[in-house]
């Protein structure tokens, strides 16, 4: 008699599909909002991009809101993911500041690819109440993302500002400037992004 040793179990196999099934959901739903944006986009065309009716949605998101979310966050991961922090605290702070404008250069590319879903999503939610209320909790774990990436090339109080600060300047410096980036890279140098980064070190507290 054959063994079922070692063979998946029916749960797990299901469990395996549901997955899938998600995935190919939240990356037809985030191809069609670049293309669409997140107002003209439905869960039919959703369904239909990525190969199933729209009850296999409602299956694995309660509302459209839902799996726009799981699309934003899975972004948000890939994007958190990709930035090459620097790390290490040798050299000055001025130094320091210098390797952490080379690595928003070196994502700027991508950044800039970014920068209109990134505003069709500013947009949604400010007109969107659950949206922003998700966000408002989501937003605390990525700041303290951030916070553990920062303290390894600086200490709390190195910087002019608190961290905590910093870091809020960070959140809305870096999208502004790729934004402005996107319309035209003569109005964002990479130059220009190095003078702002190490002017951060001008000035210290105490």
């Amino acid at each position: 008699m054959a063994s079922s040793k070692g063979k998946p179990k029916p749960a797990a196999l299901a469990g395996g599909r549901r997955e899938l099934t998600r995935e190919r959901l939240i990356r037809a739903a985030r191809d069609m909002i670049a293309e669409r944006g997140f107002h003209r986009v439905s869960l039919d065309s959703i369904a239909a991009r990525a190969g199933f009716t729209k009850g296999a949605v409602y299956d694995n998101f309660h509302s459209k809101d839902e799996l726009f979310l799981a699309v934003v966050g899975a972004w948000a991961t890939e994007r958190l993911q990709r930035f090459a922090w620097p790390t290490g605290r040798h050299g000055t702070l001025k130094e320091r500041m210098r390797r952490l404008a080379d690595a928003v250069i070196a994502d700027a590319n991508a950044a800039q690819k970014e920068a209109p879903m990134r505003a069709e999503f500013l947009l949604y939610t400010l007109t969107h109440e659950e949206i922003r209320r998700h966000m408002a909790g989501a937003a605390a774990g990525r700041l303290k993302f951030i916070r553990e990436r920062l303290l390894e090339i600086v200490a709390e109080d190195e910087l002019a500002v608190p961290l905590d600060t910093f870091i809020l300047m960070l959140e809305a410096l870096v999208p502004g400037l790729m934004f402005i980036r996107s319309q035209g890279a003569e109005l964002v140098s990479d130059p220009a992004i190095i003078t702002i980064f190490e002017s951060f070190a001008a000035h210290r507290r105490g």
